[in-house]
């Protein structure tokens, strides 16, 4: 039977036990009711009008005695109008008195009150015949005793109506006594049959509601219980079933809201991008109660995903699970795709990598999102369960994951807009010094010019047994040994010459392979591993082999104990979100050459400063410092890039991108070692420096050939113009004062279109079209003589075209 069919056939027996009960107590309420209208409408003003007429006389003898001793006619008038109010009490008092005793008490009364008034008025009489005298002997006496005579019969009245009253009301606290009595006998039968009817109802209702209600004001307190039990079909049972669904739904509501909130302030902390991954891992695994939640992020390459932060109850994560090659297991081909992947049968999955390991863990149910902004993978999000997962903590996960993308990302930015900076910062303190040391290297090269240049035209003038010559070859080599200096300057300010050709690094690395293993001695490994189809690179051969054995070198100081070293080669595509990573370089085609090593590994204090001149980590006297400075510069000056990696213990990697190009893989040429020829020809020698040109003059005239000096552009000019026979070859600085050489060269080239050039430079700012037209200082006196026995030989061959003015260039393109 349901509740509300009982409920009514319940109250259908009371109220037919209510209705014999209020039949047979009807007459009683009869009787009572009539009582109580007698003792409202008769005893109650009988007593208030006796009250009142009591209360009256003590203002009567008051206004009596003042009226009479003072003979103030407003007292005599005020006594009258009161006199007169409470002989109408007295004759309403007639109308309620029932009893005899009451009659005679109000007759007496009534007679006391006649009687003084008449006294009264004798006094009113003797005081108008001014016998005031006699009217308060009056007034004591007679008056006296008539009042106290009213008092006395105005008591009895009061008491003889105070007795009836008093018989009334006995009597109707018998009727109403009989009558609750009827009255609660009844109700008592009706509540006995109302318990007996409603006892289960009653129980069952108390019960479930207490449950209920209690239920409810935890829900309202944010505190989600255990389901209420629900037992029967009635609509107690279909109120709890209700109830717990709906407690179920907003306990999971509320812990999605929960979960997000918490999120979403953990994404908002300024910590370390691994801090803010593992608390969100944490919260997704608490409030989604699952087995394990992880987070993958994209490593530099964009070709692996590494686990970032886990957490759960998993302890045994297999190591398949924390570096996922994209396309591989169910993470990478979710990073792959691109798109999310739900399954409820985790073992039946073919996604799943490891199914041995999910049995082992009783894993059902996995939810893999991928880490997208802008439509660009950063990383995956994913989740194992041991139970299904519904469609509340689905869009709760996928949320969750949109808003960590977001975090990665500007993590990232803020990561690479920080590294930028201070890579910024640390090119524009490497420029400043490049700056300086290119200036140095300059002048220094005019010194060396003309110090190896006589040292040489010395030694040539003495004998092999002169003792002068032994000082002599000191001079040269310290010379030759300081240009190499000013050689590594010059390349880390990215000031010297570079002779640039088409390059496979596969084949120009292994040749240095002999030489490179002398260097590093047998108790280091060296390994080459070529890329196949390696693209092919723009560089100086020379420099080239420079960069690889500084870096190797550097490699070998880094382990004294022996090691490896492995130098690997690879084509790689920047995009533009791997090219941000590098100040400097645009998106596009590189090839990659990377020089690693076991050692001892750097510091971010030592790498911040290890592309500086001079800076060294190496005992006093083991280093110049100059080593990975001119590394530095080469790469840069080729067009390319150099990034470090390295951390305490763990070695370095030193890795440089160069743009790939397309183009013919150009052969060596052979060295020149004959003797330079003599020539007669007419040279006009343009150089600010006096020792510097006295030197080339020198030179030049013992080998033979017509000199015209010039120190200053004017003079050049003055030259060009007023000599008369031809000039075969202009010889120029690039760097003067006044005008640099190529700009001279294009105005004089202008007057005499038969002359040749060629340029000298210690360093230049300027791109040399054309190297053969150009001899770096400083040179030796064979060397000036063969360069510029080639020129004119070639202008007069017709194989050199007019001179192209050099393009200026900056120190930092």
């Amino acid at each position: 039977m349901r509740l509300g069919s009982k409920i009514f056939l319940t109250a259908a027996l009371v109220i037919v036990v209510l209705a014999g009960v209020g039949f047979l107590s009807l007459r009683a309420v009869g009787r009572l009711v009539s009582v109580n209208r007698d003792i409202a409408t008769r005893t109650v003003p009988a007593v208030r009008l006796t009250a009142s007429a009591r209360e009256a006389i003590a203002p009567l003898v008051r206004l009596e005695a003042r009226a009479v001793v003072l003979g103030d006619a407003r007292y005599a008038t005020a006594w009258t109008e009161r006199a007169a109010r409470v002989a109408q009490d007295l004759e309403s008092l007639a109308a309620y008195a029932q009893s005899a005793e009451e009659t005679l008490h109000l007759r007496r009364a009534r007679a006391a009150f006649a009687g003084y008034r008449r006294i009264v008025a004798e006094e009113q009489a003797l005081l108008r015949r001014d016998d005031r005298a006699r009217a308060v002997r009056l007034q004591e006496t007679d008056a006296r005793a008539r009042t106290e005579e009213l008092q006395e019969s105005l008591d009895g009245l009061m008491a003889a109506t105070h007795a009836r009253s008093l018989g009334a009301q006995d009597e109707a606290a018998h009727l109403e006594t009989r009558t609750w009595t009827v009255v609660l006998v009844a109700l008592g039968a009706a509540v006995c049959l109302a318990l007996l009817g409603t006892g289960v109802i009653a129980r069952r209702m108390t019960r479930s509601l207490g449950l209920l209600s209690s239920a409810t004001a935890e829900v309202a307190a944010g505190a989600f219980r255990e389901p209420l039990a629900a037992e029967g079909a009635d609509e107690i049972g279909a109120l709890a079933r209700s109830f717990n669904r709906m407690t179920r739904q907003l306990g999971r509501q509320f812990s999605a809201l929960s979960m997000r909130s918490e999120i979403s302030v953990a994404l908002n902390q300024h910590q370390k991008l691994e801090e803010i991954l593992q608390r969100c891992a944490e919260i997704l695994a608490k409030h989604l109660d699952l087995a394990l939640a992880g987070v993958w992020t994209l490593d530099g390459d964009a070709k692996t995903l590494e686990l970032r932060a886990s957490a759960g109850t998993c302890t045994d994560l297999p190591e398949t699970h924390r570096r996922i090659p994209l396309g591989q297991a169910e993470i990478g081909l979710i990073a792959e795709e691109r798109r999310p992947h739900v399954t409820s049968a985790v073992l039946e999955d073919p996604r799943t990598s490891d199914p041995a390991w999910a049995g082992r863990e009783g894993l059902v149910a996995f939810v893999g999102h991928p880490l997208l902004v802008e439509g660009r993978l950063v990383g995956v999000a994913a989740a194992f369960a041991r139970a299904p997962l519904d469609g509340l903590a689905l869009d709760g996960f996928a949320s969750a994951a949109g808003e960590i993308a977001q975090c990665i990302e500007r993590k990232r930015v803020e990561q690479a807009l920080h590294e930028s900076e201070e890579q910024v910062r640390q090119l524009q303190k490497i420029e400043a010094i490049g700056r300086l040391a290119g200036g140095l290297a300059h002048d220094f090269n005019n010194l060396l010019t003309v110090i190896t240049g006589h040292s040489q035209l010395m030694l040539r003038q003495l004998s092999l047994v002169d003792p002068l010559r032994g000082g002599l070859d000191v001079i040269e080599k310290t010379a030759t040994r300081a240009g190499r200096l000013t050689m590594q300057l010059l390349a880390f300010s990215r000031k010297q010459i570079l002779a640039p050709a088409v390059l496979d690094l596969n084949d120009a690395v292994p040749g240095m392979a002999e030489m490179l293993q002398r260097l590093i001695g047998e108790d280091i490994t060296l390994t080459f591993n070529p890329a196949p189809a390696l693209g092919r690179v723009t560089v100086d051969p020379g420099q080239l082999e420079q960069v690889v054995i500084n870096l190797v070198v550097n490699a070998r100081d880094a382990m004294p104990n022996g090691g490896r070293i492995a130098v690997e080669t690879a084509n790689v595509e920047l995009s533009a979100d791997s090219a941000r990573w590098h100040v400097g370089v645009n998106p596009g085609s590189y090839v990659m050459l990377a020089v690693s090593d076991t050692g001892s590994g750097m510091d971010t204090e030592t790498r911040a400063h290890i592309f500086e001149p001079f800076f060294t980590t190496k005992a006093f006297g083991k280093g110049t410092g100059l080593g990975l400075a001119t590394v530095y510069g080469i790469v840069r000056q080729s067009g390319g890039n150099i990034r470090v990696e390295s951390a305490p213990g763990a070695g370095s990697t030193f890795t440089i991108y160069l743009p790939r190009v397309e183009g013919v893989l150009e052969q060596a040429g052979e060295a020149v070692t004959a003797l330079p020829a003599r020539g007669s020809e007419t040279i006009l020698v343009v150089e600010d420096q006096n020792e510097v040109r006295a030197l080339v003059q020198r030179i030049l005239e013992e080998f033979g050939y017509v000199v015209l000096s010039a120190g200053e552009i004017a003079d050049a000019l003055r030259i060009v113009e007023r000599h008369e026979g031809p000039i075969h070859l202009l010889l120029t600085d690039m760097v003067m004062p006044e005008m640099n050489g190529a700009h001279l060269a294009e105005r004089l080239v202008a007057l005499r279109q038969e002359m040749a050039v060629l340029f000298m430079s210690g360093y230049t700012d300027y791109a040399i079209v054309n190297h053969g037209r150009f001899i770096q200082k400083p040179f030796t006196p064979d060397a000036l003589a063969r360069k510029v026995r080639a020129v004119l030989d070639s202008r007069a061959e017709g194989e050199l075209d007019q001179p192209a003015p050099p393009q200026e260039t900056s120190a930092s393109s």
